[in-house]
Order: structure tokens, then C-alpha cells, then sequence
């Protein structure tokens, strides 16, 4: 297992912005430079769980500063890597072979003793990131980066966290690095197209389901419950981990989960399936039966909004002007005050299904081949339908490739 990183184009991206190397903490951007987890440490979210060093000069290895725990798994998977741990609050011990015929409480004692910890050793409550730091100083310092400029992600770190480096590593000037990491991130390895199409996959197996096998009378855990049957049979036997998120509204009005689906309901299921900690995200719409006449123009100005939206998904295109594009479309089709922050976003791993570069009227990202986006049309209109039409796609140099097979249209169940 490697991470994901493109090191030509991390170089490129950190001589623009004048950085020597980025040092990145968040657990997803750890998992995303290593393609391995960050530890339990990491559930803590914050710095100094674990780093990576990932320098402008190719000739240099990445660095990774990871918890002792897990220190020998990393440096399994990733042999060329310089590694360094720091202590966390887990102990544990080897068994010294050489004390085979002695008591047990004896032999885990002399595992402990043979592993070269100082004197007064002791395990902090959770980790400290004085430690942490200490060791990618050590790292900075092999790679000749002691007194570099430094890109770390400042959209995770805390103000705390950050004045604590800073005065622990006086020689580096520390910058924000993450629109670096971000416009690294925004276009996609073959590794990660093919998670994320597995995504949509099992989340279009999903629905497929529960088109099936809903029925007026459920309630809205019901729906879910068969999306995730779906997704789970799609799923069996794969070696990634899946996981699954349902943005699920029922009714015209959206209903509290224990309401049942009544004949003439609209359904919204904008569903995110994660494999891999890569989340595709997708969305389709139903209703319970034949829908109103309302209910299917609604959708059909959806449809075409989306259709003309599409159409300018292309390289070379600005964000901003596919959003303008999906805006005069809704305009012309006569909703013109209706104002939508985004009509779509960035997919890959993250918090959140939804990621940088937003399809926003003030993004001036240039769309690029390589990028994977998710393209939606949100139509919430209390009393009628929430209805939101979204397909992921990736990006070629020919255009827009839907990931996606269900149609785009308004289906109905029962």
C-alpha cells in the first residue's frame, strides 16, 4: 500500500507557492500521502497525532511522524519512507524469547526492559505534541529542511496547536499549505477513479433496491435499511471498507423519521458511499406512485437545468461559469430569484462527501482532466418535493464522463 500522492506535480505546485515541503496532519491527508491510517491518535483531531513530510525535492523520500503503537505496521507498508514515532497512551510488549521458562508477568517485564526506552519512561494521557514535533524535527533535519518554509494544512489545525510548533520549531517558517493540498488533491489518481466509480457502483445497487422493494407504509428507516442491503450484497467480498451516509427526505413536507411514505410521496435519497475512505456521492428522486403534474415539472426543470449545466463541464471552463450556466437555465425556465450557493463539489477523501473545488459563482477554479465532480441541482420546494439530481463525473480532455448508470429521470415506486 502507497499513499496517492503525484510528487512531480506536488513539486510543481509548492515551487508556485514557495514552500519547501508540506507537512500535513489531518488523519484524511495523512491516509492520503501514505495511504494508511494515522492510528487511534487520530481520533483526537488534533495536531500531532501524526505527520507527513512530503518534500518539494523528489530526490528526498516522504517523512512520516506516526504513534509508537503503530510505528512497525507503517514501516511495513511503506519500507522507503523515514520514520519516526512518537509515545502514546497504549502500552504494549513483546514476549522476550530468552526468558521462555520463567513466569509470564516475568517475561513481559523483560520484554519491556529490552526496549531501549529511557530510564523514567512514562506514557502520556493521550499523546503530547511536544514529541510529536520533536520528531519532525529529527526528519526536517535529515532532509536538510531545519530552516525551511513550510506548508502545513491550517484548515485543521488549532490556533493552540499551531503557536506550539511554531515555538518548537523556531528555525521553519510555517505557512498555510492548504490550497496546496487541495488543488494536489482535486485531480485524481487511477487508484482513486477507481474507488470512487466503485462508489457509485454500490450506491446505484443500492437504490436499485430499494426501488424494488419499497412500498407506501414504510418509514423513512425502512428506505435506508434497503439502500444499505443493497450496497451490503454489492459490497461482499470486496477488500476496501464501506461505509454509507443516506441524505434521505420524505414528503412533501419533510416527515420525522417514524412517518410512514404515503401514496403520492416524493423521495429524495442523495447518497454518499464511501470505499476505501473515498466518498462518491450521488442523488435521485422518486415518488410514491404516479407523481403530480407538479411534482414532474419540477423535476423536468431540474432535468434541464442539469442538461445545460453539463454542457459546459468541460476543461477550460471556470466553476463560476458552469454555476452561472445552471443558474440562467432555472432563470430562463422562470425561477429567477432562486439562488443556489453551489450546484456541486469535489469528491475523494475527506470529512465530508463534499470537498473543494465548489462549482460556486465566485470559484475561479479552471476544470481540469483528472478531476472527479460531483454536477447536482437541488430543488427544495416546501409542500411539494425536495428534489436533487446529481451524477458524479470525471473529468477527460474530451469532457465530462458520467460515472453514473441509473437515468436521470423521475422514477416511481409501488
Amino acid at each position: 500500500m502507497t499513499g496517492f500522492v503525484d510528487r512531480e506535480r506536488a513539486a510543481q505546485l509548492m515551487d508556485r507557492a514557495g514552500i519547501e515541503a508540506l507537512v500535513l496532519c489531518a488523519p484524511e491527508a495523512f491516509h492520503y500521502a501514505t495511504g494508511a491510517s494515522i492510528g487511534p491518535a487520530g481520533l483526537f483531531r488534533r495536531a500531532g497525532a501524526g505527520f507527513v513530510v512530503i518534500p518539494a525535492g523528489q530526490d528526498l523520500p516522504i517523512g512520516v511522524v506516526v504513534a509508537d503503537f503503530n510505528a512497525g505496521q507503517l514501516q511495513r507498508v511503506l519500507p522507503d519512507a523515514v520514520i519516526r514515532s512518537h509515545p502514546i497512551w497504549i502500552e504494549t510488549a513483546t514476549l522476550d524469547a530468552s526468558t521462555s521458562g520463567q513466569g509470564l508477568a516475568q517475561r513481559i517485564e523483560a520484554g519491556l526492559a529490552s526496549s531501549s526506552r529511557a530510564r523514567g519512561f512514562s506514557r502520556p494521557a493521550t499523546f503530547e505534541l511536544a514529541h510529536s514535533v520533536r520528531a519532525l524535527k529529527e526528519i526536517l533535519k535529515g532532509f536538510g529542511l531545519e530552516r525551511a518554509t513550510l506548508g502545513v494544512d491550517l484548515d485543521f489545525i488549532a490556533t493552540a496547536d499551531f503557536s506550539a510548533m511554531q515555538a518548537l520549531l523556531p528555525g521553519c517558517a510555517m505557512v498555510d499549505g492548504s490550497a496546496v493540498l487541495d488543488r494536489l488533491r482535486a485531480i485524481k489518481s487511477q487508484r482513486e477513479i477507481d474507488l470512487l466509480q466503485q462508489g457509485i457502483i454500490l450506491s446505484e445497487a443500492g437504490l436499485d433496491l430499494l426501488q424494488v422493494d419499497a412500498m407506501a407504509g414504510m418509514r423513512q428507516a425502512d428506505l435506508i435499511a434497503l439502500y444499505r442491503e443493497g450496497v451490503t450484497t454489492a459490497a461482499a467480498g470486496l477488500a476496501h471498507p464501506v461505509a454509507t451516509a443516506e441524505y434521505v427526505t420524505l414528503g412533501a413536507r419533510a416527515k420525522s423519521t417514524d412517518a410512514k411514505a404515503m401514496p403520492g410521496d416524493p423521495l429524495k435519497c442523495d447518497m454518499v458511499c464511501t470505499v476505501g475512505g473515498y466518498a462518491s456521492d450521488m442523488s435521485r428522486n422518486f415518488t410514491f406512485g404516479p407523481p403530480s403534474a407538479e411534482q414532474a415539472e419540477l423535476h423536468a426543470i431540474a432535468e434541464q437545468a442539469f442538461e445545460d449545466g453539463l454542457a459546459s463541464l468541460v476543461p477550460g471552463n471556470t466553476l463560476a461559469h458552469v454555476h452561472r450556466v445552471a443558474t440562467d437555465s432555472l432563470a430562463r425556465q422562470g425561477l429567477r430569484s432562486y439562488r443556489r450557493g453551489h450546484f456541486g463539489h469535489g469528491v475523494g477523501q475527506s470529512v465530508f462527501s463534499e470537498q473543494w473545488p465548489f462549482i460556486a459563482a465566485d470559484s475561479d477554479v479552471v476544470i481540469e482532466a483528472g478531476m472527479v465532480l460531483a454536477f447536482e441541482i437541488p430543488l427544495y420546494i416546501d409542500g411539494l418535493a425536495s428534489f436533487n439530481l446529481e451524477d458524479q463525473f470525471l473529468i477527460t480532455p474530451d469532457g465530462p464522463v458520467a460515472m453514473n448508470r441509473l437515468p436521470r429521470r423521475l422514477e416511481t415506486i409501488g
